[in-house]
């Protein structure tokens, strides 16, 4: 067996995590059918893809109450009321990058505590998911591919492993179940390998661009289809933060 195969020689589904700045959600797949499903059952909802990255914490802001929706409906609505109530906590992905401080909302909680609790909250709906779907599946036999901002540094990059074995998705700080790869090139392999094909543009030389409109960023990037397997990139990527509206201000 070779050492790559023994690293992985207990993954038996891969999950790719998009952890977002204002909503968040998962994909999974065996390792030996690649059948992709994308969860689409959530604390109080059904139906949709992501769910919101919002925390609800108690008096105390020791333990987690609610996450998700249900604690998006404790929040108030108006956005020049934002984070009133103190145990009513999002936006903290926002914190770890380079964004001005000025743009950035206080938090009741440290951005790392919040990160890992919601991690660990999204991380027992992903171990009841593949569990319901191959009985006595656990998150130690899953491989965690987490999607980040381009704009993410080294440091960023750690803290975010470090929240993901804290919250106990991944049981050693340097685990390999746990592998990173950048929001943009998510978004243009997923386009590779679905839309190009769809619309039969899988030609040597074809190029297309990736207008990534998140929570937090807005990344632009156009690729060029080097072969049926292989990207190359045209233009350099051009994108930033985008404050706490992110898109939605667009």
């Amino acid at each position: 067996m070779s050492k790559k195969s023994k690293k992985f020689e207990n993954v038996r589904v891969v999950v790719g995590l998009d952890f977002g700045t204002t909503f968040s959600g998962f994909t999974y797949c065996h390792v030996e059918d690649k059948q992709m499903s994308t969860n689409e059952t959530w604390p109080g909802q059904l139906g949709q893809f992501k769910t919101n990255t919002v925390l609800e914490y108690d008096d105390d802001l020791d333990k987690v109450v609610l996450w998700g929706y249900p604690a998006l409906t404790k929040r108030p609505s108006r956005n020049n009321e934002i984070n009133k109530r103190k145990n009513v906590v999002e936006l903290f992905k926002l914190h770890l990058g380079n964004l001005s401080p000025k743009l950035r909302i206080e938090l009741s909680v440290d951005y790392k505590i919040a990160i890992t609790d919601y991690l660990r909250e999204i991380g027992k709906c992903i171990g009841e998911t593949i569990d319901s779907r191959w009985d006595g599946m656990k998150l130690e036999n899953v491989l965690f591919i987490l999607t980040v901002p381009a704009e993410y540094d080294d440091k960023a990059i750690r803290i975010m492993r470090e929240c993901m074995n804290d919250a106990k998705l991944i049981d050693d700080l340097y685990s390999e179940r746990l592998q990173f790869t950048t929001e943009p090139e998510a978004a243009a392999i997923y386009c590779m390998e679905n839309n190009l094909k769809e619309h039969d543009l899988t030609d040597s030389g074809t190029t297309f661009m990736i207008v990534d409109c998140g929570g937090g960023t807005v990344d632009l990037t156009t690729r060029k289809l080097l072969n049926r397997k292989q990207l190359g990139e045209v233009t350099e990527r051009t994108g930033d933060y985008c404050g706490i509206y992110g898109s939605r201000i667009l």
